[in-house]
């Protein structure tokens, strides 16, 4: 079973709260091809400022 929800995480960088789409898991036995790679690759954004990362409440150290 795919499993998403939306919660409100607040960012690591600027300490921005926002509605965020989080992924965690992709049953790719359902849905398009398409539908299910563009979750798996799905990133977060702070609309403050512009912080990118699979969950923008944790610092991304491999993020330069």
């Amino acid at each position: 079973m795919t499993k998403v929800a939306e919660k409100i995480v607040k960012c690591i960088k600027c300490g921005e709260e926002s509605k965020q789409l989080i992924v965690y898991s992709v049953n790719f036995s359902l849905g398009s091809k398409e539908d299910n790679e563009e979750l798996m690759r799905h990133v977060q954004k702070c609309p403050k400022c512009g912080y990118e990362a699979v969950d923008i409440s944790i610092e991304d150290k491999n993020q330069n």
